[in-house]
């Protein structure tokens, strides 16, 4: 049995973000997940306890952080007594709508199966995931998948053709809670053709991609707040779109050279900027 395990978690983008319905606890959504590879680092290590010690001291450590709570479902499943020492080096923006801590606690829970050796496969360890939160079972294999139902329900897709995206952060989070309940007080909306962006993907079509990118949380902000889509396509982007329900807007662009001249340019007027491509995995050692 390893003592410890050190995983790369990665981020992930919406590719689109559709609301199909709502159930008395929770609404349905269609959308297609993209892992991208800006990534925090887990280090877990066999102990007596669980105990979870996060390197952003904005973000909590503890009972209070996700991992704590993934490590307590993972031993709760696998019927196990023991314990871990969960380390984050955190990479991926807080609060920007790219699962940092979802990704974080999949991570957590498949090294806890490395570590521990109980052999669980990618369904178990997926039901584990589901029981920390919707959008944590993505992570366990990453790359591009379709996500249905509650989120949960997952179909794995081609890996995008070659391409960047440039990630603007702009302004602060809105509780995801509070901006399902502003949706539910919109009128009629044009909603996202999720079967024509899977079709792009499929067809490994980059322009068909960007014409399919579209989030219905963008009815929730105003032009001022949107207005930085604008400018990722007036320096090159093929596409931009908010990622889950913000604030992060990213641009798709045909390769990271392009990507990275629209930064140099961009970057003097927003701080929190970042070039990254398309992983095909959830998480690396």
């Amino acid at each position: 049995m390893a003592d410890s395990v050190t995983l790369k978690a990665y981020a992930k983008i919406n590719l689109n973000l559709d609301i199909t319905g709502k159930t008395e606890d929770f609404h349905t959504v269609e959308m297609v997940l993209q892992a991208i590879d800006i990534y925090d680092t887990v280090s877990v290590s066999v102990a007596d306890e669980i105990s979870v010690k996060c390197s952003d001291e904005n973000l909590p450590s503890g009972e209070e952080n996700i991992a704590f709570s993934a490590a307590k479902e993972f031993f709760d499943y696998a019927v196990i007594k023991g314990g871990a020492e969960i380390k984050i080096k955190k990479r991926i923006p807080a609060a920007a709508g790219l699962g940092g801590g979802s990704s974080d606690a999949a991570a957590v829970i498949t090294a806890l199966n490395i570590v521990y050796e109980t052999h669980l496969d990618d369904d178990q360890l997926m039901s584990i995931c589901e029981k920390v939160g919707a959008d944590v079972p993505f992570f366990i294999n990453g790359a591009t998948q379709l996500a249905e139902g509650k989120g949960t329900i997952l179909t794995p897709l081609p890996d995008l053709p070659e391409c960047a995206f440039l990630i603007i952060k702009n302004g602060n989070k809105n509780s995801t809670g509070e901006m399902y309940s502003r949706f539910d007080s919109l009128g009629e909306i044009n909603h996202p053709k999720t079967e024509d962006l899977v079709e792009a993907i499929c067809e490994g079509d980059i322009y068909e991609v960007a014409k399919n990118c579209e989030n219905v949380f963008e009815n929730l902000y105003d032009d001022a707040f949107l207005s930085v889509k604008q400018k990722l396509v007036e320096n090159g982007a093929l596409c931009a779109s908010l990622s889950g329900s913000g604030p992060s807007i990213f641009g798709l662009f045909e390769d990271k050279e392009t990507a990275k001249d629209a930064k140099d340019v961009l970057k003097e007027e927003y701080e929190n900027i970042i070039i990254c491509e398309p992983v095909n995995c959830g998480f690396e050692e």
